[in-house]
């Protein structure tokens, strides 16, 4: 509809209502999503490492999703989903490490906002992405800020 310019109050085209309307169905099964909102389970004992997160990109958009990864002093292992984002990639065309670089920063953003709120000790990052342009970027040691933190890891999905 953007790449048609259709305006805000435009009828929606014939070949769009049929997935609209099951859209709009599904949307009263919402009343039926439960989210846990605890990470650490009952009974999993203390914390030592928590990690955290992955992005990615294609040609149709670019995100993150952000896991805790608890791993207790007796070798247990618990992961959850914390909180994501996705943004659709711009009408203008944008090459594929433009996006997985934006994918990049998005993860350092949330992964900022995700230390502040949370009240683990010690938290440890490990940003994971596919991209070795990515990877490369953050190799890079002329261009690290002077607020990065030690407890920062960088790895590579093969």
């Amino acid at each position: 509809m953007c790449r048609d310019k259709a305006d805000w109050d435009d009828p929606l085209p014939d070949d769009l209502r049929p997935d609209w309307e099951c859209w709009k169905a599904e949307l009263l099964k919402l009343s039926e999503l439960k989210i846990l909102r605890c990470f650490i389970l009952e009974g999993l004992g203390q914390a030592v490492s928590i990690q955290s997160p992955f992005s990615d990109a294609s040609l149709s958009g670019y995100g993150q999703c952000s896991y805790v990864r608890l791993k207790t002093t007796d070798e247990r292992v618990h992961s959850a989903l914390v909180m994501a984002k996705a943004r659709v990639a711009p009408l203008k065309p944008v090459s594929i490490p433009r996006l997985e670089l934006q994918a990049a920063a998005i993860s350092a953003k949330v992964s900022k906002v995700l230390e502040t709120e949370m009240s683990y000790k010690d938290m440890s990052h490990h940003f994971w992405t596919d991209f070795k342009v990515v990877f490369g970027y953050i190799k890079n040691d002329t261009k690290i800020d002077s607020r990065c933190s030690s407890r920062i890891g960088f790895n590579e999905l093969e």
